[in-house]
């Protein structure tokens, strides 16, 4: 029976909706617009982290090895290098090839050449992910690498990593704020909303409370209104940015390809997208539970 009473309870929400398609359709595209904002910049802060992570070669340590390293220490610290967390590459550069590069780079072949023997030691070059760990702990990573055998010394260029890692963690923490203000909109605009449709309603809830009506009876359909505008809110968001990351694909590539590499934008997981409905249908219960908790408060007072 209880089943029976919320089917129907959410089948008269539906058509009341339904009966009002222009502010039905307003109300959930406004709320649409709302929640898109967010979720866009979350996406593009994904979009923003997955490009960072093909800049490897930006976050590169060198470690410079002994005149009189062994092979064996060599071989070690190679399988080390490359079981290290974030690390992406590992290169070996043998004193031959440090000075063909050296020569090639600095154009001083002639002063070389005047030494009589090869100056540059070997080394290893490490590519690293610079949002593989936090600055401190790359930090501590390079310093371990540089106390190996055979290790001569380690340098680095890491401050970069530190303010970008302290970017990155700005703008999420901005994100968040922002989708917390705009989740108290959509609470706001469906409790308007919900309070619009009660006072439409006034003479025929007055009814139904004075033959004995419950609170939850009342407040039933109410609420299915606004979990099923919440829910279509969510999913006209998850479209509208769905459309933007379309929409914007193809001059990224193009420009993506001006700089010599490839880059796909990432949209919403599927996954993420139902996240994104539940919430958004969430909001639109709790906007339309406390617009009608305020009038029956009042009704029943």
């Amino acid at each position: 029976m209880n089943l029976h009473v919320r089917l129907e309870a959410a089948k008269n929400a539906l058509n009341t909706l339904i009966r009002q398609p222009v502010a039905t359709f307003m109300t959930v595209f406004a709320l649409a617009i709302v929640l898109a904002l967010p979720v866009g910049l979350f996406a593009a802060l994904n979009n923003l982290q997955q490009l960072l992570g093909h800049w490897q070669d930006q976050a590169q340590i060198s470690l410079f090895l002994h005149q009189e390293a062994s092979a064996a220490q060599i071989q070690n610290l190679q399988t080390l290098l490359e079981r290290g967390t974030g690390v992406v590459s590992v290169r070996y550069v043998g004193k031959a090839a440090a000075l063909t590069e050296f020569e090639h780079t600095a154009g001083m072949t002639a002063a070389i050449q005047t030494l009589g023997e090869n100056p540059l030691p070997a080394s290893f070059v490490v590519e690293l992910n610079p949002l593989a760990q936090s600055p401190s702990s790359l930090q501590t990573l390079v310093a371990y690498w540089g106390r190996q055998p055979g290790v001569a010394s380690a340098q680095s260029d890491l401050g970069w990593v530190a303010r970008l890692q302290a970017i990155l963690s700005l703008g999420q923490r901005a994100v968040w704020i922002l989708t917390g203000l705009l989740a108290v909109g959509v609470i706001l605009v469906m409790g308007n909303t919900i309070r619009l449709h009660i006072a439409q309603r006034r003479d025929e809830i007055d009814v139904e409370s004075l033959v004995g009506a419950t609170r939850a009876f009342i407040r039933r359909p109410f609420l299915y209104q606004g979990l099923f505008q919440g829910a279509v809110a969510g999913l006209l968001a998850w479209m509208i940015v769905a459309i933007t990351v379309w929409a914007l694909q193809g001059p990224v590539e193009r420009l993506a390809e001006l700089y010599g590499t490839r880059f796909h934008l990432l949209g919403l997981s599927s996954g993420q997208g139902l996240v994104l409905i539940a919430a958004s249908a969430l909001l639109g219960w709790l906007g339309s539970r406390l617009a009608v908790g305020r009038h029956l408060d009042h009704t029943f007072s």
